[in-house]
């Protein structure tokens, strides 16, 4: 699950922003509806976007709304991956 993403990272496992998306890609097959904001934000190369989604997901799925002040605090996008 993509909330398993998030708090794996915040306990300190090593976060690859590449295969982060790779894995909500994969999340998609099962949940499309859920993962398809995040999958677009990602694609927007944005990452107030990302952290939004994120968020959004976070607050729909009913987890705990102070996860967000960890996804705000995070970059989720490769740092060499520069906005259009």
């Amino acid at each position: 699950m993509i909330i398993d993403l998030i708090l794996d990272r915040k306990d300190g496992a090593a976060f690859d922003p590449v295969e982060f998306g790779f894995e909500v890609m994969d999340y998609a097959e099962t949940f499309p509806e859920i993962a398809k904001p995040i999958i677009e934000a990602l694609e927007s190369k944005n990452e107030q976007r990302v952290r939004h989604a994120l968020c959004g997901y976070v607050l729909d799925n009913g987890y705990a709304p102070e996860i967000c002040d960890y996804i705000n605090a995070e970059s989720w996008l490769p740092a060499w991956w520069d906005a259009e």
